[in-house]
């Protein structure tokens, strides 16, 4: 035991012998016998405290060795798919000759290991996404397992994990190595553009891994689904466990509908793992925009908080660019845009929201204020200005620090922004008076939490048309943080761009699933919309193949179809009132790739094991400790203790 728990243990033993005695000797009657009794309490209760303590037993390698209590542990994660060699069979197929000798088999990898009774049961492939082999130990430490055999390709997540709770319950762990190493290359990550307007080109980010290649670069490509190179970059080989992102840009075309791409490896050698090679991901491409676009006139830090709440508005993510050097770029990656190109976005957007517009604004910020259907303005500047073509006047910043009232007025987006609590929120700056016809407003602000509430946003119609603006600076401040402020923000721009987009979103949007591609071994997701009673989905084998897999569920419920890796395809429909709502359909995916078949760098489940047996060569050799509260005797030895002084009691004459 440590000092702290030896202490710990002297006083306590102290505190009961004391409160025994004075009890004994104060409370109760002079009997014959009373000394037992309290010989046995006192005992009962220093065993009680000591299990408590916990502390580890020594037991000795012929204690742990004796042939009882053997269980075999067989990784069973989706790494074993690995090929045991270049060129060879993989990993599993070893694995599975290797534990034919046990009885019994726990095959471990995910959070809830399974147990195999028989080596005939086990599966003809691996079962797990992931390696954790620590809820395997504690099932196998609980069906009384004292030498646990670890069948394994080291790859295990949780390996210090693992080893430290093999100690503690005093097991004997060992491992036994399956496969080999070799030089290999790997794709880790994909993050390319959801969406993009019809001969636009998309972007996506790669994130490189590689373990034991010497080559210096490695050439990645674009392809589309005619196996056509879409685009190709040389990018440097990272060291081993380092990863190496690169970033390629590729046109898509003016073909409409989902395209599906993908990311490829062509290395000058064969990689003995292929499957981590080659990453697809799908493209929307439209015609014409679904998604809003945001145009920033100066730098600041709205924008970042901002474009979240536009996103979930739509099935497309919102064009954000910049104006910065007489020039507009990206925010993703502040790439250079030509102008013609983000005046036609803008023109044809559902919603178009100008950040940092004011008095100083460029021409062809003001003809596309003017030519808006929807618009958004987030004002900058001191000065007062109009808005052209929509008879609105936003008067110059007032000086002071703005405050949101807890007063809600009357609007559409009352029943959100109610019951937020606003007492610390940071304030608001240069507050501006407007002027328009028939506006409402969402919230009130005060300055210094004094005088008559003004706006803090203003919006209004204009026949077919909407506007809305802003009247302060440092909204941003309110989300910058986690709590009320973040919670108003969201409440208030996605009410506002909601309002201002009503009836222009995508009709399917929130029928897509969460993620249309996923990894070996995940589930397609989807999540029933708030506002429909039902959410039904199908979902067939390719092109006018059967369906495999439907279901249904409620509103706000989750849909999950865990399904072989493929290509699918599905509908989806929401139901209101017994009638389809909405529908949609499109493609989904589930990989052949796992980043379980990833080339792995760190410490291995071996070296924990070597690692933990230099650390305990103190203890003398064959010995191993185990701890006091995981052996049984205890508790029935204090059962026992408490039973022999009630019956000392019994037989004396007290209760």
């Amino acid at each position: 035991m440590t000092p702290v728990k030896w202490l710990l243990l002297t006083v306590g033993a102290v505190a009961i012998i004391t409160y025994v005695v004075w009890w004994y000797r104060t409370r109760e009657d002079s009997i014959k016998g009373r000394g037992w009794a309290a010989a046995l309490r006192a005992a009962a209760l220093l065993l009680a405290w000591l299990i408590l303590l916990n502390p580890s037993l020594p037991v000795s390698e012929a204690q742990r060795s004796d042939g009882r209590g053997e269980v075999a542990l067989l990784d069973a994660s989706f790494s074993l798919l690995r090929p045991l060699e270049p060129g060879g069979s993989a990993v599993w197929h070893a694995a599975l000759d290797s534990v034919h000798r046990f009885d019994g088999v726990w095959l471990f990898g995910g959070t809830l290991p399974r147990y195999v009774s028989t080596a005939d049961s086990l599966p003809a492939e691996p079962l797990f996404g992931e390696s954790l082999l620590a809820p395997a130990v504690r099932s196998a430490a609980a069906a009384d397992g004292r030498r646990l055999v670890v069948y394994t390709d080291g790859a295990v997540a949780d390996a210090a994990e693992s080893v430290d709770l093999a100690q503690r319950y005093g097991l004997n762990l060992s491992v036994v190595k399956l496969g080999s190493v070799y030089a290999e290359l790997g794709i880790a990550a994909v993050d390319a553009s959801t969406w993009v307007q019809a001969g636009d080109s998309a972007n996506v980010r790669v994130e490189i891994v590689a373990s034991g290649v010497e080559q210096d670069s490695v050439r990645v490509e674009v392809v589309d689904e005619d196996e056509r190179v879409r685009a190709a970059v040389w990018a440097a080989v990272p060291a081993g466990g380092r990863y190496a992102p690169v970033q390629l840009a590729f046109p898509v075309g003016r073909r409409a509908g989902y395209r599906r791409f993908a990311v490829r490896l062509a290395a000058e050698t064969p990689d003995p793992e292929a499957r981590d090679d080659q990453r697809s991901f799908y493209v929307r491409v439209n015609e014409e925009p679904v998604g809003p676009v945001l145009i920033s006139l100066r730098p600041d830090w709205e924008p970042s908080f901002l474009i979240p709440s536009l996103d979930r508005l739509t099935d497309a993510p919102t064009a954000a660019y910049l104006w910065m050097a007489d020039s507009l770029v990206t925010l993703d990656g502040y790439r250079r845009v030509q102008m013609a190109t983000v005046q036609r976005r803008a023109r044809e957007a559902p919603l178009l929201v100008l950040h940092g517009y004011g008095a100083d604004a460029p021409a062809w910020a003001r003809s596309l204020a003017e030519g808006a259907s929807r618009l958004l303005v987030l004002p900058a500047g001191r000065r007062g200005f109009g808005l052209p073509g929509w008879r609105v006047r936003v008067g110059a910043g007032a000086s002071g620090e703005w405050y949101a009232a807890e007063q809600v007025p009357e609007s559409p987006l009352a029943l959100d922004l109610s019951g937020v609590p606003v007492d610390a929120l940071p304030p608001l700056l240069n507050v501006r008076s407007i002027q328009a016809e028939r506006v409402w407003t969402p919230l009130l602000v005060q300055r210094l939490r004094r005088g008559e509430p003004v706006p803090a946003v203003a919006a209004a119609e204009a026949g077919d048309r909407r506007w809305a603006v802003a009247t302060a600076e440092g909204y941003w401040r309110w989300a910058f943080r986690q709590g009320p402020g973040r919670q108003l923000y969201l409440a208030l721009w996605t009410g506002v761009t909601g309002w201002l987009m009503a009836g222009r979103t995508s009709g399917d949007a929130g029928l897509e699933p969460r993620r249309r591609i996923v990894a070996r071994g995940e589930a397609l997701r989807w999540l029933a919309p708030e506002d429909a009673d039902s959410l039904a989905v199908e979902l067939s084998e390719g092109e006018g193949g059967g369906a495999v897999w439907s279901a249904a569920a409620g509103a706000g419920e989750q849909l999950a179809a865990s399904l072989p890796p493929g290509r699918y395809r599905y509908v989806a429909r929401t139901f209101r009132d017994g009638r389809v709502a909405a529908a949609a359909e499109g493609p989904a995916e589930i990989e052949e790739f796992s980043p379980e078949l990833l080339p792995r760098g760190g410490a291995s489940l071996q070296d924990e094991v070597m690692a933990s047996s230099q650390d305990e060569a103190t203890d003398g050799p064959g010995r191993r400790s185990r701890p006091l509260a995981a052996l049984g005797w205890p508790y029935l030895m204090l059962i026992g203790l408490f039973c022999a002084e009630w019956a000392v009691r019994r037989f004396g004459g007290l209760r």
